[in-house]
């Protein structure tokens, strides 16, 4: 692969005299970004994170943290490659045959599927219009969303006709795609607020006709709701005002799941928008408090989209308006790896990136067209080779002034593997000093790039950047 000629802003192994990094920081809390780092966003730290210890003493999602978002025909065209990269964990929506099924099975996917009537069947129901009442729209959701269990399922008919294999069925779904857009009721010209409230009466009028049927049915099927979409805190309304109309509605389902896109801001910052600010961080902490008030504080959240598009001058498959500000192939490689990593920080188990290939105008795809890999599906190769089932142990740096540095088990199936560091600066290059045990340690850049460092003092030197670098001791 051929690095980008603006990979300065992420120094491959630069090594030097650095300041230790308990020294004076780069800069003060809350500072723009610096140049040729897209925004508008801020660094404002510290970000509202769950407590480390908390953090530290849940279970961790391990190896199902890496997750990827593909449509059935997607994984077809590109399933070497996603195999090559090493997603665990999916989430599939588009239509579902018995051939993806078989695939998936083989090559040992955790998926979860998005279910709404018209990925399931091409007779009656996109949305609500295509339904004389809400009775009739919940009857027909309810009749295909079991009937795609009932096939795929535990216990589904599917493996009764596929003798040969592995009986691994779909035990997890989602309860249709960002209900709060116009997948579940088209827009139209009214006020936003009036389309949002249909929407939402509808939504939770649906968590009851169908959760309950799926746990009779399939108990050992993971229901998640929600799917906010995120653009303008969409999720953040539409959620918080479903829980508190109708309390107790978190009962109803297993996971909250959300997209709390930021692009182009990077994953730790705040998005700057003409109605406020917005990040990651801050909308896990507000969905987290309105499950605690509504009863379920233990509840899990799983990011089920996300992504950072390109430009069609950076290569992006669609046009992309000359006003807007994307983020270069470098950055949305860092941004998506750096993504997992804090998804670990902030307890979220799964996280499902978008998409296999660019698609609905959305330039964010690891692979092109014709097959050829984008940086990001060799930097998430390289993560996922560098901490195939992490466990985070400790933090270094928990983002003081845009810095991060955490120490992960990089294999929980392997307790004397030792640990790795991975670290990242957000703002760009900072020279640092990690401590090491032992007397070098092995430095592997984004894209799988090493070197040996000798340590000194029990500490190396080198300049972090945008994208990160991992740290391992290497006697």
């Amino acid at each position: 692969m051929k690095i980008p000629p603006f990979a300065a802003l992420c120094p491959l192994l630069a090594f030097g005299p650095v300041a230790d990094i308990s020294a004076q920081p780069s800069g003060p809390p809350g500072v723009v970004q610096q140049p040729g780092i897209p925004g508008p966003w801020e660094a404002v730290t510290p970000q509202p994170m769950p407590p480390l210890a908390e953090t530290l003493a849940r279970p961790g999602p391990g190896r199902l943290v890496y997750g990827l978002y593909a449509w059935g025909g997607e994984y077809h065209k590109h399933r070497e490659s996603i195999r090559s990269v090493g997603w665990p964990s999916l989430r599939i929506a588009g239509p579902f045959d018995d051939a993806l099924m078989q695939a998936l099975i083989e090559d040992e996917k955790t998926v979860m599927v998005t279910l709404e009537n018209r990925l399931l069947s091409a007779v009656q129901g996109r949305d609500r219009t295509a339904y004389a009442s809400d009775e009739a729209f919940l009857a027909d959701c309810k009749e295909k969303m079991l009937g795609f269990l009932d096939r795929y399922g535990p216990g589904g008919a599917f493996f009764a006709t596929h003798p040969g294999l592995p009986v691994h069925p779909i035990r997890e779904v989602e309860v249709w795609n960002e209900p709060n857009f116009f997948y579940l009721i088209p827009s139209d010209k009214r006020p936003l607020a009036e389309q949002e409230a249909d929407r939402t009466k509808l939504y939770v009028k649906l968590l009851r006709e169908v959760c309950p049927a799926i746990r009779d049915k399939h108990p050992d099927v993971t229901v998640a709701a929600f799917s906010g979409g995120g653009m303008s805190a969409g999720d953040l309304r539409f959620i918080k005002g479903a829980h508190a109309d109708n309390p107790g509605l978190s009962a109803q389902y297993d996971v909250l799941s959300t997209h709390p896109y930021v692009r182009p801001a990077p994953p730790e910052a705040n998005l700057i928008e003409p109605w406020g600010t917005y990040s990651i961080a801050r909308s896990l902490a507000s969905l987290r408090a309105t499950l605690s008030g509504d009863g379920s504080p233990q509840k899990p959240v799983w990011i089920t989209e996300i992504g950072w598009p390109v430009s069609q001058a950076d290569g992006g498959r669609f046009p992309t308006p000359a006003d807007k500000t994307y983020v270069s192939p470098l950055l949305q490689a860092a941004y998506v790896c750096r993504n997992y990593a804090l998804a670990l920080r902030l307890g979220v188990e799964r996280v499902h990136v978008m998409f296999t290939v660019d698609t609905d105008n959305f330039n964010a795809g690891f692979f092109l067209q014709d097959g050829s890999w984008r940086p990001a599906a060799f930097a998430v190769q390289t993560m996922i080779r560098q901490l195939p089932d992490p466990r985070l142990t400790g933090a270094i740096s928990d983002g003081k002034n845009g810095f991060f540095a955490y120490t992960f088990a990089p294999d929980s199936r392997s307790p004397d593997a030792g640990r790795t560091i991975m670290a990242w600066n957000v703002n760009g290059p900072l020279a640092v000093r990690l401590p090491v045990s032992g007397k070098n340690a092995h430095i592997t850049d984004m894209f799988g790039h090493s070197a040996n460092v000798d340590a000194t003092d029990g500490k190396i030197t080198l300049t972090v950047g945008p994208c990160p670098v991992y740290v391992t001791a290497s006697d």
